[in-house]
């Protein structure tokens, strides 16, 4: 007589005894995303305020912004370095790890913005003989960002600091030079030119400088 096999009885799961835990963050990776340049050179700040729905691996599924900066283009800076590179320990229901959806904000405060942003625009160091009378005197130094809007015959329709140095008469100065020693090309779109904003970096530097 052919013998009759039975499957083993599955071993029963032993219970959870595990406590539930929280969504806890993996500090290393929530660092603050890179200032955009262009938010630098026109002195955006503000909060992002963001919806994320974190997946059961701890990986963002989803970033949406709940509350605006006041600057799109900080918002959406903030949205994709969320996306891309902040990760979480899920939080545990019965052992298991789930979805979760939280809130978050990144500040954006120029003070945390590199010296270096802006490397990538054009740039001219002032000179002693460039100086406001009694400013190098007075130890004034720092560097003027100036927005220029060039129309398409060359000619400064609007010009405005857009982040000043920290000294008034360094800033006019550095406006006054940016809209009367230079000549600007507009920028083409195709072969027409078309009105173009310029940002140029005014560099005042230190009274000790070669």
């Amino acid at each position: 007589m052919a013998a009759l096999l039975l499957a083993a009885p599955a071993a029963a799961q032993a219970p959870c005894t595990t406590p539930d835990t929280p969504l806890r963050p993996v500090m290393a990776t929530h660092t603050l995303p890179p200032y955009p340049e262009l938010s630098v050179m026109t002195n955006e700040q503000g909060t992002s305020l963001l919806a994320v729905a974190i997946g059961a691996d701890g990986v963002p599924t989803d970033v949406q912004i709940a509350n605006s900066s006041g600057s799109l283009r900080l918002d959406e800076a903030a949205r994709d370095f969320v996306k891309a590179t902040w990760r979480w320990n899920p939080p545990t229901v019965a052992c298991k790890p789930v979805a979760v959806l939280t809130r978050v904000s990144i500040k954006w405060d120029l003070k945390d913005a590199p010296d270096d942003l802006g490397q990538h625009m054009p740039s001219i160091t002032m000179t002693k003989v460039d100086f406001p009378p009694g400013a190098m005197e007075r130890h004034e130094q720092g560097k003027t960002i100036v927005a220029m809007v060039v129309a398409v015959n060359g000619d400064i329709t609007r010009a405005e600091v857009t982040r000043g140095s920290g000294f008034v008469d360094l800033d006019s100065k550095a406006l006054e030079i940016a809209k009367t020693r230079y000549r600007w090309t507009a920028a083409k779109m195709g072969d027409a030119p078309v009105n173009t904003v310029i940002f140029l970096i005014m560099i005042w530097p230190s009274a000790n400088a070669p």
